[in-house]
């Protein structure tokens, strides 16, 4: 299918999605009814401009009607739903807590540190920053040189671009909500 075909469906769904007619859409974006029409089946191609005005129009964003798989504004991910990626050598289990939201600024995660099993001694280190709130158990965080205990309840921020590293300290399966920026991808 030739881009210009896939813009114009995508453009209808997303109107059809939010009841709006043509006639709603032309008045909000000030492009006539007739050219929206002509969009949408792929007989015309826009100005920026126009499908800009369109898009707010309708509320989407006009990169969803080029991207390969559209990304939502929203996510909602079940229990059962998290994506994981396990890290068997050190005991450790990373689940992301959203999927499919466009353009993240962060990522969000629950790391789960089974007992007994330090992460190796090397330090991750990136741009960005980094934030931890323990939910369960006892967790050290070692950033530089400096280390941290953080028990249930505990919630600590950092700037990630000093080496760091994390481990579970107790006896018990240690959780965590984490926060990166920029995203952590899994």
């Amino acid at each position: 299918m030739d881009r210009g075909k896939m813009i114009g469906q995508r453009l209808k769904k997303f109107r059809l999605a939010k009841d709006m007619t043509l006639k709603k859409v032309e008045s909000a974006a000030g492009v006539s009814a007739t050219h929206i029409s002509e969009i949408e089946r792929g007989m015309t191609s826009p100005t920026i401009g126009a499908l800009s005005r369109i898009c707010e129009a309708i509320g989407v964003e006009p990169a969803s009607l080029i991207k390969e798989k559209y990304l939502s504004r929203m996510s909602i991910v079940g229990k059962n739903e998290r994506k994981a990626m396990q890290f068997k050598d050190w005991g450790a289990t990373y689940c992301s807590l959203t999927k499919d939201i466009s353009n993240p600024k962060f990522s969000f995660l629950e790391v789960i540190l089974e007992p007994g099993i330090k992460r190796p001694e090397g330090k991750s280190t990136h741009e960005g920053e980094e934030f931890a709130f323990v939910t369960k158990g006892v967790m050290e965080i070692i950033i530089g040189d400096e280390q941290y205990i953080l028990k249930e309840g505990d919630s600590i921020h950092f700037r990630a671009d000093k080496p760091h590293a994390m481990r579970n300290i107790g006896g018990v399966t240690c959780r965590a909500v984490w926060v990166t920026s920029p995203p952590y991808t899994l």
